[in-house]
C-alpha cells in the first residue's frame, strides 16, 4: 500500500509540474527594422586598344573596358553610337562606331568588362586622315544585374 501511495504521490507531483510549466505566462513583441539602400556611381569607359589598319571602308575591331565601381553586379545594357572628332584637318565624322545593344556578360562589383566594338572609316576620307588616331566618344548605360 505505502508503494501505492508513493505512487500516486509521484504522479501527482508531475501533473503539478507539468501544469505549472503549461500555466507559463506567454506574450508577443511588435515593432520595426529599418533597411536603407545603397546609391549608384557612374562607370568609365577606357580603351584596351587601339586597332591599327584603317583606310577608306574599312571596318576594324577594337576593345574597350567598362568598369563598375558599384557594391552590386551590373549589365551592360547599352553602349552608344561613336564618331570621331576634328584631328588635324581629317573631319569629324570621318571613323564611327555603331550602337551595341544588350552585350553579353554582367560585371562583378569593383572589376571591369571588355567589349569589343567595331569601327569604320568613311568611304569618302581625304589626305588628311592618313597616320591618324581617332577618339571614339562613347556613353554605356548599365542595370543592376543582382
Amino acid at each position: 500500500m505505502r508503494k501505492r501511495t508513493a505512487v500516486i504521490a509521484a504522479v501527482a507531483v508531475v501533473a503539478v509540474g507539468g501544469g505549472v510549466a503549461y500555466a507559463a505566462w506567454s506574450s508577443t513583441g511588435s515593432g520595426s527594422g529599418t533597411v536603407s539602400s545603397t546609391t549608384s556611381a557612374n562607370s568609365t569607359i577606357n580603351a584596351v586598344d587601339g586597332a591599327g589598319g584603317l583606310f577608306p571602308g574599312k571596318t576594324v575591331s577594337f576593345q574597350v573596358t567598362i568598369n563598375n565601381p558599384n557594391s552590386y553586379p551590373v549589365r551592360v545594357t547599352g553602349i552608344s553610337a561613336g564618331s570621331s572628332e576634328l584631328v588635324n584637318g581629317c573631319v569629324a565624322g570621318t571613323v564611327t562606331s555603331p550602337a551595341v545593344t544588350n552585350p553579353a556578360g554582367t560585371i562583378a562589383p569593383g572589376t571591369s568588362g571588355n567589349y569589343t566594338l567595331q569601327a569604320t572609316m568613311s568611304a569618302n576620307a581625304t589626305d588628311e586622315c592618313k597616320s591618324q588616331s581617332f577618339t571614339l566618344p562613347l556613353t554605356a548605360t548599365l542595370e543592376s544585374a543582382a
